[in-house]
């Protein structure tokens, strides 16, 4: 006979159910339901980066990787390895021919090639990676964690890395990713003296034109349709091509294969609509207390507090509606 725990298949893997299968408490089920929908909407926001990447890697390379198979083909360190030495080769040709005149640091970049998943060599191959990606002046918060890839337990972290990988390359002349190309021609723009920029327009029009064959290359259409979609129309306003005020704060936005709309934000990019989920500002709530001691009409009876973002559980909770 099966044990008490053992008996019922979906113990532990019903998120409903705790590991011995009881039923969760409401609170502890409403965590799990948010925490799952927050990992959806991370998901969401990852593809079209991986999608870049594994798209350059494998231009680079002459490998075959995919988003399906992304950490399948890289938690070896083999690959990362390979690129990391195609760069080092294009850095060593430009100090050659002088296009680069700044020393090169001296590190050596050795791996095994045989590596298989999750072995000590592959923990080690990625060591040795991330010990180049450092010397080449890769800052410690932009790389993964040895265990991230190895495990595939920290996707967005190996993403980053592999972006300002992709930089690196960039910089010795090496093709790069078109999220490269993009932040690159955002660079120059803003390098020419900019005319005053028109009085921003709201996004208030009633019909907003739905992307189709004819104008998926129109881009504000289809920031304005985003924006509608979030309702937070009234938070982006565009100030000109491919510059716009949401929430108060100029970004760039950009398409990515006439398909995903990103925002550059700070050292990276996100989707226009995850974006907008996570920014978008909630009620300002107005909470009294009388202080001891002071009359009721006193100026300073009332505390204020302000919440600029929606918690967890609001954000998770609209995607939800947003995607059923």
């Amino acid at each position: 006979m099966r044990e008490a725990g053992l008996s019922r298949p979906e113990a532990g893997l019903d998120p409903r159910l705790t590991a011995n299968g009881a039923p969760k408490a409401p609170k502890e089920e409403e965590e799990c339901h948010v925490s799952q929908k927050l990992a959806v909407l991370q998901e969401e926001s990852l593809k079209p980066i991986k999608e870049d990447l594994a798209e350059w890697i494998a231009r680079t390379l002459g490998i075959e990787i995919t988003t399906d198979n992304f950490l399948e083909i890289l938690d070896n360190g083999v690959h990362l390895c390979n690129l990391a030495k195609i760069i080092q080769g294009k850095a060593e040709e430009c100090v050659m021919d002088g296009s680069y005149t700044e020393p090169l640091p001296k590190v050596s970049l050795k791996y095994r090639n045989n590596a298989t998943s999750g072995s000590w060599f592959a923990r080690d191959n990625t060591a040795n990676f991330l010990k180049w990606c450092k010397a080449f002046g890769m800052a410690d918060d932009q790389m993964f964690e040895t265990e991230y890839l190895v495990s595939h337990t920290g996707e967005k972290s190996v993403l980053m890395t592999i972006l300002e990988l992709a930089r690196i390359g960039y910089k010795f002349g090496l093709d790069p990713p078109n999220l490269i190309r993009m932040e690159k021609e955002i660079e120059k723009e803003e390098e020419v003296v900019e005319v005053k920029p028109a009085k921003p327009s709201g996004l208030d029009a009633e019909v907003i034109p739905i992307a189709t064959a004819e104008n998926i290359f129109d881009l504000d259409a289809e920031v304005r349709r985003i924006a509608f979609l979030c309702k937070c129309h009234d938070h982006v306003k565009k100030l000109g091509d491919g510059k716009y005020l949401i929430f108060g704060k100029v970004v760039q936005i950009r398409f990515l294969k006439n398909r995903h709309l990103m925002v550059r934000v700070g050292g990276g990019w996100d989707t226009l609509e995850n974006y907008l989920i996570h920014h978008r500002p909630v009620e300002v709530f107005e909470h009294k207390r009388l202080v001891p001691g002071e009359p009721h009409d006193v100026g300073n009876k009332y505390l204020y507090f302000k919440s600029k973002y929606k918690s967890h559980a609001q954000v998770a909770s609209e995607h939800n509606g947003h995607v059923h």
